[in-house]
């Protein structure tokens, strides 16, 4: 892990700027008081930049986050951001305050979902505030019908921490009406990623901008799939070396003593003669096609088939028609592959093309000075190790995301030295 982020050891983990707070795997200790994760019946979290100027002249800009964690027994927890009276040091205090409240979400989204999803189940709506939102995408206010969130002419938007809603006038009446009292805005700091994921699941409604996160299925459900999947990419070139194994229990942390039916499950799926169509789609559904985890998982398989030294042709094959079944298209799976070979041989910038960084970062020829930069934010954040963390992965996998990372900085710099200076002056 960076030392920069975060320092990890035994006694977990603690996020530079905020010493008081420390992550373990299953509870978290916060000005030495330690709560479980399953605890956490809901989640706030709300950031604001204000910029400061004397005489219109620019002065600076204060940062400010505000991140609660609701519990079980009725209390809520304050996470405070670190004093500073240096204004160069508050945006680093409030990215860390930023970075627990993604590892609080990701870790505990499962449990907070099902509580909608109960609500929904016993009531048909689910609250928000105010607001009740209907199965069927019908809009309450105090239980007044207001308006459907999928009938035409109703305009659906997402902000940073509010979801704006309004319904096209029909009449002079309705006119007035909006002109009083403007749109529905349902405040949404409050488990913003439970509302999203309600959204898209439920309502049919998503956002191009904004990542709907998954719910964590049964590990025994995951772990046998993986362990499938492992055993035929060991097997595809014939034989299943000792390497290959290691790797395997150190990369997804699966082995006899945390999982005591792994090695029937694996021996089995070498001798069987079933294909990995079937694992892969459980994967699919597991994560309910999030590319994330399920890029992490690929990312192993292909450690798993170089660990003997040889990348072979069948060993490739295989994990192409893994990819195909996870959904990725060509295009990412090539990129997947290209990350991986960069990564395994520590490739820096000789040698390299302008087309091989922007598909390092997904990109096409075309690519902007502008999309480079919205693409490496993007990656960053996926191969973060404060949000691997969050999602529970072996200690083998953020080294390897790390190394990942490496090839992704060095094609974000080679581009934004490389590109049109215009471009660069535009957008700074």
């Amino acid at each position: 892990m960076n030392k920069n982020d975060a320092n990890t050891d035994e006694e977990g983990l603690v996020l530079e700027y905020l010493s008081n707070l420390t992550l373990f795997n299953n509870h978290f200790v916060y000005d030495d008081v330690s709560t479980s994760y399953t605890d956490i019946i809901g989640i706030q979290y709300t950031a604001t930049a204000t910029k400061h100027s004397i005489n219109f002249i620019p002065t600076g800009t204060t940062y400010s986050t505000n991140l609660y964690l609701f519990l079980s027994n009725g209390s809520d927890l304050n996470i405070d951001q670190e004093s500073s009276v240096l204004r160069s040091r508050q945006k680093e205090k409030a990215e860390a305050i930023m970075r627990a409240a993604s590892i609080f979400h990701e870790i505990t989204f499962t449990q907070r979902m099902e509580k909608y999803e109960k609500q929904l189940h016993e009531k048909g709506f689910v609250s928000w505030g105010k607001y009740q939102i209907h199965k069927n995408g019908d809009l309450f206010k105090k239980h007044v019908f207001l308006f459907n969130l999928k009938s035409e002419g109703v305009s659906n938007y997402i902000n940073y921490f509010t979801f704006e809603t309004a319904q096209k006038s029909k009449n002079i009446k309705q006119s007035l009406s909006k002109l009083w009292k403007g749109n529905e805005t349902i405040d949404i700091s409050i488990d913003k990623d439970c509302f999203l994921y309600f959204m898209k699941h439920y309502i049919g409604l998503s956002w191009a901008n904004e990542t709907v996160r998954s719910k964590r299925h049964g590990k025994e459900e995951l772990y046998k799939a993986i362990i499938i999947l492992g055993a035929k990419v060991c097997k595809a070139d014939g034989r299943v070396s000792s390497e290959e194994i290691k790797t395997f229990k150190l990369y997804f942390g699966i082995d006899e003593k945390s999982h005591p039916y792994s090695s029937t499950v694996f021996s089995e799926a070498v001798n069987s003669k079933e294909g990995v169509n079937e694992p892969s789609r459980r994967l699919y559904q597991i994560f309910e096609g999030n590319k994330e985890p399920l890029e992490h998982i690929v990312i192993g398989l292909m450690k798993i088939a170089a660990a003997d030294g040889v990348f072979t042709d069948a060993e490739r094959s295989i994990i192409e028609i893994i990819c195909h079944e996870l959904k990725f298209s060509s295009s990412e799976i090539s990129r997947l592959f290209l990350i991986f070979d960069k990564a395994k041989k520590s490739q820096t910038q000789s040698g390299n093309t302008r087309s091989e960084y922007l598909k390092i970062l997904g990109l096409q020829h075309s690519a902007t000075y502008e999309e480079i930069k919205i693409a490496y934010k993007e990656l960053a954040r996926k191969h973060h190790p404060d949000l691997l963390f969050a999602q529970g992965v072996s200690t083998e996998q953020i080294k390897e995301s790390e190394e990942i990372l490496k090839v992704i900085n060095v094609a974000y710099k080679w581009l934004c030295e490389n590109s049109p200076v215009e471009q660069r002056t535009v957008n700074a």
